[in-house]
C-alpha cells in the first residue's frame, strides 16, 4: 500500500506539471509557493521571535517573561505541593540562574556608558543650555549607569561566591560533600559585611538606577509631547509610545524590588504578573532597536 501511495502522489497532476517545467521556472515556481506560505501566512511570528532574540538583553527578557509565567502559575495554576506547583518553581529557579550569564562582565559596559552619558550632557549644555532636557538626561543617564555598575558588580560577585571563586560562609553546592565543618568569609565578603550585605546593596543600587531612568524617560516624554503634541500614534518609533512603554515596564520593575527589599510585600502571583509586565515591555523596546538598527530580519524579494 505504501508504494501504491508513493505511486500516485508522484503521477498526480502537481507533480507532473512541475516535472515538464525547465530548472528557472521551476525555481521560480518554488520561491512563489515558499514566499506566499511564508511571508503571508507563518513568517510574521517566527521574524519577531527572531528580532527579539537578537541581542542578549533580548534573549534575557524573553527568558525573563517566561520567569515570571512561571512564578504566576505556580501560585495560581497549580495545586500547593503538586507535581505541577514544582514544576513551575524549578523552571523559575533554573531561570533565575540560567539568566546571570546575560550579567556576566556586565559591569564593564557600564563604565562607557557614564562615559557616553558625560558627553551627552556637555552636548546638550552647548547646545541647550546646562539646566536643558538633553543637559538633564546626560547627567541622570550618568548617574544611573553608575549604580548599573555596582549593580552587576555586585551581583558578579554573589555568583561568584556562589560557585566558590571568592570566599563565603555558605559552602558552595559542588563542594558540600568534601567541605566538613563551618567557615568564614573572605577577606572582600567581610569588607562588605557578608552575602546578605551585598544582596541589599545590589538591591539599593538597582532601586537608585530605576530612579534615575525613569525620571530621564519622563522628561524625555515630556519633551516629545511638546514637540508633537497629543496627536494620535502612527508610527512604533514614535518617542511618546517608546518612552511610555519603558516607564510602564521600570515602575513594575520597582514594585518587584520593593518586595525584595521587603518594604511593600507582594504575593508570589503578583510579582509573576509585574515580572511578566516587566520583562514584555524589555522585549518590544528590544525589539524596535532592532528594527531601528536594521540588523534583524529581512524582506525578501521574489526573483
Amino acid at each position: 500500500m505504501g508504494a501504491d501511495t508513493l505511486g500516485a502522489i508522484l503521477n498526480s497532476p502537481a507533480i507532473l506539471q512541475v516535472s515538464k517545467l525547465g530548472p528557472g521556472k521551476l525555481v521560480e515556481t518554488l520561491n512563489w509557493h515558499v514566499s506566499t506560505v511564508y511571508d503571508e501566512h507563518v513568517g510574521t511570528p517566527f521574524n519577531f521571535i527572531y528580532d527579539v532574540l537578537q541581542f542578549s538583553s533580548g534573549r534575557d527578557k524573553f527568558c525573563a517573561l517566561i520567569q515570571g509565567y512561571s512564578k504566576f502559575a505556580s501560585e495560581v495554576l497549580a495545586e500547593p505541593d503538586s507535581e505541577r506547583h514544582w514544576m513551575y518553581r524549578g523552571i523559575e529557579d533554573s531561570l533565575s540562574d540560567g539568566r546571570k550569564i546575560f550579567r556576566l562582565f556586565k559591569e564593564m559596559r557600564e563604565v562607557y556608558k557614564v562615559r557616553r552619558g558625560w558627553s551627552r550632557f556637555c552636548q546638550g549644555a552647548q547646545e541647550h543650555g546646562p539646566l536643558s532636557v538633553p543637559a538633564t538626561c546626560g547627567v541622570l543617564d550618568m548617574l544611573g549607569h553608575t549604580c548599573s555598575f555596582f549593580y552587576y558588580l555586585g551581583d558578579n560577585l554573589l555568583w561568584a561566591a556562589s560557585v566558590g571563586l571568592v570566599r563565603s560562609k555558605e559552602v558552595p553546592q559542588m563542594q558540600r560533600r568534601m567541605w566538613k565543618g563551618f567557615r568564614k568569609n573572605g577577606a572582600i565578603l567581610k569588607a562588605l559585611g557578608g552575602v546578605a550585605n551585598v544582596k541589599r546593596k545590589r538591591n539599593w543600587a538597582s532601586v537608585w538606577r530605576l530612579n534615575f531612568a525613569i525620571c530621564a524617560n519622563l522628561l524625555m516624554l515630556y519633551k516629545a509631547v511638546l514637540r508633537l503634541g497629543l496627536k494620535r500614534v502612527a508610527d512604533p518609533d514614535d518617542p511618546r509610545l517608546f518612552h511610555t512603554v519603558e516607564i510602564v515596564g521600570m515602575v513594575a520593575s520597582y514594585r518587584v524590588l520593593l518586595s525584595k527589599l521587603k518594604i511593600s510585600t507582594a504575593s508570589h502571583a503578583r510579582l509573576g504578573l509585574l515580572a511578566m509586565l516587566a520583562a514584555a515591555c524589555g522585549i518590544w523596546s528590544n525589539w524596535r532597536k532592532v528594527r531601528r538598527k536594521n540588523c534583524g530580519t529581512k524582506t525578501w524579494s521574489q526573483t
